[in-house]
C-alpha cells in the first residue's frame, strides 16, 4: 500500500542518519524544499486527535522497520511554518554499532551521504563501511 511506501523511506531515512553523523528528516516537506504540511497525514485520523494519531503512525514506522533499542536516537516535534504544520525528526547518530532496517527481502544496510540516502548491499562494502565508522569509537 501506498502508507507502507512512505513509512518506507521515512525508516530509510532515518536508519542513514543513524548509520553516519545524524540529522534532521522534515515530514511536510518535499525534496525542492516546498513545504506541503501534513494535511494529507492528518486527514487520515477521522476523529483522533490529529496529532495524536499521527505521532502513534510515526511510532509504528521505527516498530516496524528499525530495532527497539535505537528509539532514544530519535525524537520528533510539529512546527508551524506559516499556515501549514510540518513534523522535525532530529536523528543522533548511533556511535556503538551499525543499524539494519527490516526490508521487504530482509535487513538493510542505509547510508547517508550529502544529499541523499544509499543502500549498501555489497557484503564487503557494508563490512568495510563498518569498520571504518566504528572503529575506535565508545
Amino acid at each position: 500500500s501506498a502508507a507502507i511506501g512512505v513509512k518506507g523511506i521515512i525508516a530509510k531515512s532515518i536508519a542513514g542518519f543513524l548509520n553516519s553523523k545524524g540529522g534532521f528528516l522534515l515530514i511536510g516537506v518535499n525534496d525542492d524544499g516546498n513545504i506541503q504540511g501534513l494535511s494529507y497525514d492528518f486527514s487520515l485520523s477521522g476523529d483522533k486527535p490529529h496529532r495524536d494519531y499521527f505521532r502513534l503512525q510515526f511510532d509504528d514506522t521505527i516498530k516496524q522497520f528499525l530495532p527497539l533499542f535505537i528509539k532514544d536516537k530519535i525524537s520528533g516535534e510539529f512546527y508551524n511554518i506559516g499556515n501549514k504544520e510540518i513534523f522535525v525528526v532530529k536523528v543522533f547518530p548511533s556511535h556503538s554499532k551499525p543499524i539494519f532496517m527490516n526490508g521487504q527481502h530482509g535487513k538493510e544496510f542505509w547510508v547517508r551521504w550529502t544529499a541523499s540516502t544509499k543502500q549498501y548491499t555489497d557484503v564487503e562494502e557494508i563490512a568495510n563501511y563498518c569498520l571504518e565508522h566504528w572503529r575506535n569509537k565508545d
